[in-house]
């Protein structure tokens, strides 16, 4: 049973939705402390408390998961600007990918499947996400007399904004066939891919993107069945957890530094929830290889 620590103004300031489903599981579980950096696990049973840091001159407001032990539940207001900008430019993570086949694990969860995957005789279809490796960040006030602007509370993410942007659509279903997009790629090596996109309004019109993945050889394989290419998810998705090990303070510090895992079903629950929430954006992109094992 997951013993997550709320304080009454913490809770104030969350979604109502959001906090029951942080109370209720099954995701997030895995997490690292945010005073000591050690992992939690909330569905074992770790007691764990939520930090809010508030964000005046901005408008944001910032979620943290930490021990119990490491602090109790709290609001921090940092209203010196530069301290600020300071600790929101240190909390950007690096990026965390997942591959995928919808037919094999994805397609037992969810009842919408699309034609052509692995249980209507056809080869599976292979997708990658890319999520941010980020706290959780909402905003935090609503301008008055303006209907547009988010309300308080209103998670941002703008890893989803950039993909909107720039010929990604929003991805509320797997069943959905995405749209071709163009300026997206993915070139793929043997332990890392690089995420080609555009940069509208740029000196530099494209953006690279070098990043670490395990992907299986079962997903390359089924990449080429489909002519090289590949469904690509973006957005606030919950990989950070989802594919963090639990790192325990008695392995080695080689292994508490590695950030990714063999794909797992927390993960793929993860993609789910987060597409069916309307918090992805999705293209099929072309797929190329370099490298040792092309």
């Amino acid at each position: 049973m997951r013993d997550l620590r709320v304080a009454p103004d913490v809770a104030g300031l969350l979604p109502a939705d959001l906090l029951a489903a942080w109370q209720r599981g099954p995701h997030p579980s895995v997490y690292s402390c945010a005073a000591c950096q050690d992992d939690g696990d909330l569905e074992d049973g770790d007691p764990a408390a939520l930090v809010v840091r508030r964000y005046p001159h901005l408008g944001l407001r910032r979620v943290q998961l930490i021990h119990a032990a490491c602090g109790p539940s709290r609001v921090v207001v940092i209203a010196v600007p530069e301290l600020a900008d300071l600790e929101l430019a240190a909390a950007s993570g690096a990026s965390i990918v997942y591959a995928d086949l919808l037919g094999a694990g994805t397609a037992a969860l969810t009842g919408d499947l699309p034609a052509g995957c692995a249980l209507t005789g056809q080869p599976p279809r292979p997708y990658l996400a890319v999520d941010d490796d980020d706290d959780l960040i909402l905003t935090d006030r609503h301008a008055v007399g303006q209907p547009d602007r988010p309300l308080p509370g209103e998670p941002l993410s703008p890893m989803l904004s950039h993909a909107l942007a720039t010929g990604l659509a929003l991805h509320t279903s797997l069943a959905a066939t995405p749209p071709t997009v163009t300026g997206w790629s993915l070139r793929i090596g043997a332990r890392h891919l690089d995420l080609v996109h555009p940069r509208p309004g740029a000196r530099r019109p494209f953006g690279i993107e070098r990043l670490p993945h395990t992907i299986s050889p079962q997903w390359r394989a089924a990449v080429r069945a489909a002519g090289d290419t590949a469904v690509l998810l973006m957005g606030r998705i919950g990989l950070s957890t989802a594919t963090r090990p639990l790192f325990r303070p008695y392995l080695p510090a080689s292994a508490r530094r590695q950030r990714l895992a063999a794909p797992i079903s927390g993960a793929t629950f993860a993609v789910l929830h987060a597409v069916h929430a309307g918090q992805v954006a999705a293209g099929l992109v072309p797929v190329t290889w370099t490298g040792p094992g092309r």
